[in-house]
């Protein structure tokens, strides 16, 4: 015969492991907190989503400011800075730009964001490689006859980052099914990139002349990444007040509904 004592230890046992109710998202909810359109496949079919975990969004747009932002002042050579302060920045290049957004892509994955897990995977990754180029303890530089200003070395700079604004550029186009603030960062990075690859070149095939002149072009490229830093800084900032229920929001210009996406054409 079942006792009084084993009736509450199964009723304290399902308490334990049924955990809270899952949270149910609107459409608009998803879209918003996710920067990714919520689309009509899997467990996502219905006019809700449980949401089981937290959300990793903001902490790779945090773990991408962090290091973004001085790296874009230094590039605009505020406070009389070079590139040589860079070296200042290898450090959180490493354990927020490189660990802070592979693990915010991870969580995405996790959850099944594809969009905002690849982003970030790939801009960690970048961030990662950044340190180790510019970390002297791999001593890169030291490798080429003229150290940075081997035209080897800066065309393999160029090559980069031209790869990055087709990339980036790529990014931009899928993030118009998301909200104008993502679309306004891919959009702007996407000529940073350009500019960078631009400068990166002309040093690489000696022209100097040249080169100088896109000096600015590469501060111009910093100012490109100020304003993605600022629209990014704005984004984290509505999300992080999504994220405490707070009871007013900041407007993101959402996309979603703006296009028909495939599943509903089909």
């Amino acid at each position: 015969m079942t006792s009084m004592h084993d009736i509450e230890k199964v009723s304290i046992e399902q308490r334990e492991f049924s955990g809270p109710s899952p949270v149910q998202l609107t459409t608009e909810q998803f879209d918003r907190l996710f920067l990714t359109p919520r689309t009509d496949m899997s467990d996502r079919s219905s006019a809700g989503v449980q949401l089981k975990f937290g959300n990793p969004t903001p902490l790779g747009l945090i773990a991408f400011l962090l290091v973004q932002a001085p790296t874009a002042f230094i590039q605009m050579g505020w406070g009389g800075s070079n590139a040589a302060a860079n070296a200042v920045l290898i450090g959180p290049y490493y354990l927020l730009g490189g660990l802070g957004l592979i693990l915010s892509g991870v969580m995405e994955w996790i959850i099944g964001n594809t969009f905002p897990s690849v982003v970030a995977i790939t801009f960690g990754g970048n961030w990662l490689a950044l340190a180790t180029i510019a970390d002297p303890v791999h001593g890169i530089a030291s490798t080429f006859p003229n150290r940075t200003s081997s035209p080897e070395y800066n065309k393999a700079l160029m090559f980069y980052f031209a790869f990055w604004t087709f990339l980036t550029s790529v990014y931009f186009v899928t993030s118009l099914r998301s909200n104008i603030a993502l679309a306004g960062v891919f959009f702007n990075i996407s000529f940073a990139n350009g500019l960078n690859a631009a400068g990166y070149g002309e040093l690489g095939s000696g022209n100097l002349v040249v080169a100088d002149a896109l000096c600015n072009a590469v501060k111009a490229g910093g100012a490109f990444e100020f304003v993605v830093v600022c629209v990014a800084g704005y984004l984290f900032v509505a999300l992080m007040l999504d994220s405490v229920d707070m009871s007013f929001r900041l407007p993101v210009g959402n996309l979603s509904n703006a296009r028909t996406n495939k599943t509903k054409l089909s």
